[in-house]
């Protein structure tokens, strides 16, 4: 789900809007095989096995709940117990596990509406990462790992991109993205162009470091507002002492989401956003200090014209 920080310990003191801006229409043009992945109550429904290559993925919520979905490749030794409450530590609580590879993902947010991204594959054996929960505060997110075993060949992670056609095989060419976000090991995030245009853009979402895994989570943001004054307001709700006045934070419109990657893995995600101006922050707790990202200075704005 949408980190804990944000919707749990920030939302207890300043309630957020959110205004979902996920879109699929260059998606759906890609002509990608397509993977729907259903979660619910009754269990998920998804593959077991695939062919190495390029896929559009759809997440579909059953009615009355919204879903997680990451693929994940856990360590070798761990019991199905153990690795599904890991997993879950990683999507409801943003805690990243040693030796854990993650791939990338989404969350779906609003109530039985689905969320569509495309993902590439390398040979393997991995999990399907899928959770269920209520929107109601303090519901319970129940996680379920659905073993996925990718056949075939290796091929390139990042062909180069062509522009779109409709493709008979999974090993295909990756997307021509509108816009690119690279995730470091040194903490940031680099969006280019910037500004963005407006409109459905198609996001090649890039984990270029190799320590660190990061998430997306994008908000729109008063204009002027700047990424060392939202790390302090940040800092000041997580630490119980928030600032005088009202919390900048109830300003921030909650627009998209990107779920956690590991180093050298890249997803395409749609956002259709409205001129403006926008954050990119990452709630991940880094593991040997415990402290999140966001704290450390990992938050970018960029503007949409």
């Amino acid at each position: 789900m949408v980190c804990a920080l944000l919707i749990g310990n920030v939302a207890a003191s300043a309630a957020q809007e959110i205004d979902i801006s996920f879109s699929d229409v260059k998606l759906k043009e890609l002509g990608y095989p397509e993977i729907h992945i259903t979660v619910g109550p009754d269990g998920v429904e998804a593959p077991s096995e695939i062919e190495a290559g390029y896929y559009l993925v759809t997440l579909h919520p059953t009615e009355e709940y919204s879903a997680y979905l990451d693929f994940m490749k856990p360590p070798a030794g761990l019991s199905e117990d153990e690795a599904t409450e890991l997993a879950l530590q990683a999507a409801a609580n943003d805690l990243v596990q040693p030796d854990w590879e993650y791939l990338g993902g989404t969350n779906t947010f609003e109530i039985g509406v689905p969320v569509s991204f495309a993902i590439h594959f390398q040979p393997g054996e991995y999990v399907t990462a899928a959770s269920y929960y209520a929107p109601e505060e303090g519901a319970e997110e129940v996680m379920t790992l659905v073993p996925l075993v990718v056949t075939g060949e290796a091929t390139p992670a990042a062909m180069v991109a062509t522009p779109v056609v409709a493709q008979a095989s999974p090993v295909a060419s990756a997307p021509m993205a509108d816009v690119t976000l690279e995730m470091t090991d040194d903490l940031e995030y680099i969006v280019s162009p910037d500004p963005v245009p407006s409109g459905p853009q198609l996001w090649e979402v890039t984990n270029t470091g190799t320590e660190q895994a990061h998430h997306l989570v994008m908000q729109r943001v008063p204009e002027g507002v700047t990424a060392e004054e939202i790390v302090a307001e940040f800092a000041g709700l997580i630490s119980g002492t928030p600032p005088a006045g009202e919390p900048l934070v109830t300003q921030f419109t909650y627009v998209g989401y990107a779920a956690l990657q590991s180093g050298g893995h890249t997803t395409w995600q749609e956002f259709d956003l409205d001129p403006g101006t926008y954050a990119i922050t990452c709630f991940i707790i880094d593991p040997a200090t415990g402290v999140p990202h966001l704290l450390d200075g990992m938050v970018t704005t960029f503007t949409v014209e």
